[in-house]
């Protein structure tokens, strides 16, 4: 009983450390931020995996848990699995037409897609590709980026208006970094594209489900084109 004790108090002790000290938070972030420059830089070959295992850590020393970011049931299912889908293949098209042409002649470079080189015409590549979309892309990325990564950022920032506006900036900022794989004009998009999905966690009450739905359709429309021969 006296060692549980001992435990438990250590574990309250850091985590009103991680709630309320603004250092401790901003320390917090630049953990955040190493991470994914050592993936920039080619040195972790994910920053998901890490990043979802410390936002994991930083919730159970806060006594709290995904479901307090957003990892909970919606109110209608039915409406956000169908809103989820139109939006993911709506903005897709939107991107692929309208959006990426204009990146490309602004940066001047074409969109870097040849990591995806395999995929085309072979089934099997693309069933993998479709199954890493929605693990370590539709949930994995908003559970870390909109779930854990945006609120603390908000956390640090005092959660105001103007505090969710520029987390929601930072965050997009970081996380098309994270895409530097794919050209200046790959990290423009996805810039883009981290802040419409930090608006549907938002206009959704702060649910994730939403914007894993949209990423997850997203990702895997593209997988479906580059496999049948699209050129972006």
């Amino acid at each position: 009983m006296e060692t549980q004790t001992i435990r438990r108090s250590f574990r309250d002790r850091i985590g009103a450390l991680l709630r309320d000290n603004q250092l401790v938070i901003a320390a917090e972030m630049l953990v955040v931020v190493l991470f994914q420059a050592l993936h920039v830089a080619g040195l972790l070959p994910t920053e998901t995996i890490p990043l979802l295992l410390l936002g994991w850590l930083s919730l159970w020393l806060r006594r709290s848990g995904w479901r307090q970011i957003g990892m909970v049931r919606p109110a209608n299912w039915a409406r956000t699995i169908l809103l989820g889908i139109v939006i993911g293949v709506a903005f897709n098209a939107l991107d692929v037409g309208i959006v990426l042409p204009l990146l490309e002649r602004v940066t001047g470079q074409a969109l870097d897609l040849s990591q995806f080189d395999s995929l085309q015409g072979n089934i099997a590549v693309l069933f993998i590709w479709v199954a890493l979309a929605w693990t370590l892309g539709a949930f994995g990325e908003e559970m870390t980026w909109r779930g854990y990564v945006f609120n603390r950022l908000a956390d640090l920032l005092g959660r105001s208006r103007a505090g969710w506006v520029l987390s929601l900036i930072l965050v997009a900022v970081l996380f098309g970094l994270g895409h530097r794989y794919q050209g200046v004009t790959g990290v423009a998009d996805n810039i883009m594209w981290s802040i419409l999905y930090g608006l549907l966690y938002l206009v959704s009450g702060r649910n994730l489900w939403l914007p894993m739905i949209a990423h997850g359709v997203e990702n895997t429309t593209s997988f479906v084109l580059l496999y049948s021969g699209f050129s972006f």
